[in-house]
């Protein structure tokens, strides 16, 4: 079929090329045609490899790509909580106002990772 559309002076709407066409599309079975032909050496037909990809199985691939933004936000969290250990150790005086601030970058830190877990949990359901 490529080869029929691709050859060299090839007219869309001519009578030949859709005849041509008709044929390719109508063809007979293989199955037939080596029932049907006289042939010494019969070979075995053998199955066309296809590739089946299911839509629940790309639900299953996306929400993995998703969850590797939980990862992320865990990674986060936990150097945001090491570096308020460190600030607060440097600077014990200033401990009640590092830890408004770390608490308002966990908060908005998981707020990412619960936007990835909807996320994830829509392409699994959905």
């Amino acid at each position: 079929l490529y080869f029929i559309v691709n050859r060299p002076g090839y007219q869309k709407n001519t009578k030949n090329s859709d005849k041509m066409m008709r044929r390719a599309c109508t063809a007979m079975p293989v199955a037939r045609r080596m029932a049907a032909a006289p042939c010494a050496a019969v070979v075995a037909a053998r199955p066309a490899s296809t590739v089946a990809i299911s839509v629940q199985g790309l639900h299953y691939v996306g929400t993995g790509l998703a969850a590797i933004a939980l990862a992320g936000v865990g990674l986060g969290i936990g150097t945001i909580f090491g570096n308020l250990l460190v600030a607060c150790a440097r600077q014990p005086n200033m401990t009640r106002m590092l830890f408004n601030y770390a608490i308002l970058g966990f908060a908005l830190t998981e707020a990412i990772g619960l936007f990835a877990l909807m996320l994830a949990f829509l392409m699994l359901f959905s």
